[in-house]
This record gives C-alpha cells, structure tokens and sequence, in this order.
C-alpha cells in the first residue's frame, strides 16, 4: 500500500517541478521508509500465526520466525521491556519480559509459555 502512494506521488513529481510537490514527494518516501506500526505488525502476526514481540522503549531486534516491532510506551509496561504475543486462534496471548532480554531468552520464553485462561490478549491497536 505504502508503496503504491509512494509511486504515484513520485511519479506525479516528475512532471511538475512546484515546491509543493517536492515537499509531498518526500514526505511520500518518507512514509515508505518508516517503520511499521504496531497495528501493522499485530495484523501480520495474526495473518501469518507468528508470535509478535514488542520491545517497549528500545530498539526492535530480529528475532528468528516472528514478527517484531519498537513502541516507546506499552499499557501496563512501566520501564523497558518485551511484551510478546503468541497467537491462540481467536488473538495474541500476552506474556511480558522485564529489561532488554537477547534473542534468545525471548525464543526461551516462547518455547516455555503455555498461555491459559489468566493470561491477557494483546490489543490489536495500540
């Protein structure tokens, strides 16, 4: 989608040179280039059945066959912090990791969760 408006707002700067044009094709690349958003990647984590893992206040980090995402703030999340939602057929089951864990103790935590009835679903926005 991104893409598609990025093309057709560059393609529309080529043929005029108006300082406003100019400005709308950069905010457009801009746009492109942004990370995602959370909404964008809990909807993937839903369409692909990943697990989603939001690092609250800290840089996102590629963790093997999940979705992942950067938040400055999370609800409930009061200093840095994972929270990682495993999906559970009707949404994301939330499980939250204090500090800034490494890839691997994320992929422990995954492999050690059995989410149950008190365990909270993540929002689908945030």
């Amino acid at each position: 989608m991104r893409s598609i408006l990025v093309l057709m707002l560059v393609s529309n700067i080529a043929v005029s040179a108006e300082p406003g044009d100019r400005l709308r094709a950069k905010a457009a690349l801009a746009l492109a280039f942004a990370p995602p958003t959370y909404a964008e990647q809990y909807a993937k984590a839903i369409q692909e059945k990943k697990p989603l893992v939001v690092f609250v206040g800290q840089p996102a980090k590629p963790v093997g066959s999940c979705v992942c995402v950067a938040c400055e703030s999370f609800a409930d999340v009061k200093t840095d912090g994972v929270v990682i939602g495993l999906p559970d057929g009707a949404g994301l089951r939330r499980l939250d990791l204090a500090g800034q864990p490494t890839a691997e103790r994320i992929r422990e935590a995954l492999a050690g969760f059995r989410p149950d009835r008190g365990s909270t679903s993540l929002p689908a926005r945030q």
